[in-house]
């Protein structure tokens, strides 16, 4: 655990040797994996009217500990909803491949919990589905009671 210039108090885990953000790996190939690192940079930006433009009309979000959410309106209000409460301050991918519109992505989040001020490296492994250009579904598997626990904030409620 550090604390920022900034004052804030972060959690980190142990970064594994291969986690290399300027690797090959992290690299994209063709349109869609470009489509979702300019997405995953885009995250920081805390904007959900700014996101929502990444997603198709009929879409799909879910962070897989929590509800889904089914639709345009329903993205754009439980990202709004989470920038009530956290921030992206940054994202870190290590692995990035896809096949057939399914992009899978490996990284390092690093979010803060705006009720604590606390932040936390939180590892993801994300599944972005996209097609004609748009984000049809976007599904991140995570530890969210390593987060909680690191922050002293719930958000599974």
């Amino acid at each position: 655990m550090h604390t920022t210039s900034g004052g804030l108090v972060t959690q980190s885990i142990q970064r594994p040797e291969w986690a290399d953000p300027k690797s090959p790996a992290a690299q994209a190939e063709g349109s869609d994996e470009e489509l979702v690192l300019e997405f995953m940079q885009a995250l920081t930006s805390n904007d959900a009217d700014r996101l929502i433009s990444y997603f198709a009309d009929e879409t799909m979000y879910h962070n897989m500990p929590l509800p889904p959410a089914h639709g345009r309106d329903e993205v754009h209000a439980t990202l709004t909803g989470l920038f009530q409460v956290m921030s992206i301050d940054r994202v870190d991918t290590f692995h990035i491949g896809s096949r057939a519109g399914v992009v899978f992505t490996e990284r390092i989040d690093l979010l803060t919990a705006l009720p604590t001020g606390k932040s936390f490296e939180l590892p993801v492994l994300g599944v972005v589905h996209v097609d004609g250009g748009k984000i049809t579904g976007w599904r991140d598997y995570f530890d969210l009671r390593s987060f909680e626990d690191a922050v002293d904030f719930r958000l599974g409620g």
